[in-house]
């Protein structure tokens, strides 16, 4: 549970939802789709959408992150090696590199908000090129296919600690090599 100081005030709180109701949906979801149906980033969009109230399970510790990195904790790893759940700390200033990524995903903004730099591939110039800027504020939602169709930094630019929740087409132990496809030095 979040200290009192951090937690994000509505005005009429639904009752929380817990991680073992995301990842049943979750799960659901590539039993009826498969882990590799192009569509499945999209549902797993909507699920996160539809759990934006979710209680982790993560220690004071956990909570607290890394004020030099944002910090991943490993939520749930599928059995079958089909999907990953992530919980992300951001830290005031802490942002990702810009990447792509090689396997489809979405992503939830659970606590504060996080700013997203968005690329457009050019093939013809072998960069990434800056499109915009877009705030992502609590209960937002976002899904991307594998590849290099959509283009991102993400990062909180804010002056409190953001949590978001991430699910990734990969199993718990590719989470470091298969997820992101960087793109280092070929910014436009």
């Amino acid at each position: 549970m979040l200290p009192m100081t951090t937690l994000q005030a509505w005005s009429s709180p639904p009752a929380p939802c817990g991680l073992d109701s995301l990842i049943q949906a979750m799960t659901q979801i590539v039993d009826q789709r498969g882990e590799q149906n192009v569509e499945v980033h999209e549902q797993m969009r909507c699920v996160l959408a539809d759990h934006a109230d979710i209680e982790l399970p993560l220690s004071p510790l956990q909570w607290a992150g890394d004020p030099k990195r944002y910090v991943r904790h490993l939520l749930h790893a599928d059995p079958l090696g089909r999907f990953s759940v992530m919980a992300l700390i951001w830290h005031p200033g802490q942002r990702t590199p810009v990447h792509g990524h090689r396997t489809w995903c979405a992503y939830l903004v659970l606590q504060g908000e996080l700013r997203e730099a968005r690329f457009v591939w050019q093939a013809d110039r072998d960069c990434a090129e800056l499109t915009d800027i877009v705030t992502r504020p609590a209960g937002r939602t976002l899904a991307a296919p594998a590849g290099l169709a959509d283009i991102h930094s993400l990062g909180n630019d804010s002056d409190t600690v953001a949590v978001s929740i991430h699910v990734y087409g990969v199993r718990g132990d590719q989470i470091s090599t298969h997820v992101n496809h960087l793109v280092r030095g070929e910014i436009c």
